[in-house]
């Protein structure tokens, strides 16, 4: 487990499977995302047997004092030789508003920056995704790209905006 902020992560377990199905096939949150497609209980269990064994990708549940399921949190292109990562998360539509995107971002600032040893934590969202945008840049990330019309989603193609941080801001913002 991982601390900061007010919130924890912790490794996934198979109690937290069918949250994490019913997350990411809500709508907000998939629409979202590149992959439009939905998960069924098999498949979310097939996920977990291949995430669970995977070097280059971890995923982490998001909880705090009083919500044992705030959300998740994942981590993937992980790139030693670099000192690169990709993050993201996710959090219950019913406690979004609250504050726990600053509280989960800052966490993985923390832990990336100060436990991993990054040097480059950066995340893709779509260009419609104005609340992720405002949380993204009010905690230090960039937009350095974009893949143009990348996504189609509700009958147009979409941005994909890369945003990044690096570890010399990261370091100056939490001086």
């Amino acid at each position: 487990m991982f601390c900061f902020d007010g919130v924890t992560i912790r490794t996934v377990e198979e109690r937290d499977l069918e949250r994490m199905r019913i997350l990411r096939n809500h709508p907000s949150t998939w629409t979202m995302l590149t992959d439009g497609g939905f998960l069924d209980a098999e498949a979310q269990r097939q996920w977990f047997q291949r995430v669970r064994l995977a070097q280059d990708k971890k995923y982490y549940v998001v909880c705090d004092e009083t919500h044992d399921f705030v959300g998740i949190v994942r981590t993937d292109e992980i790139d030693k030789a670099n000192r690169s990562m990709r993050v993201g998360a996710d959090v219950l539509p019913e406690l979004r508003g609250r504050g726990y995107g600053g509280k989960i971002y800052r966490l993985l600032k923390k832990y990336c920056f100060d436990y991993l040893n990054m040097h480059r934590v950066w995340l893709a969202v779509l260009d419609v995704n104005n609340v992720a945008l405002s949380l993204y840049e009010r905690e230090g990330f960039e937009i350095e790209g974009r893949y143009r019309e990348a996504v189609f989603r509700d009958g147009k193609y979409r941005d994909y905006i890369i945003m990044s941080l690096l570890e010399q801001k990261y370091r100056e913002e939490t001086r």
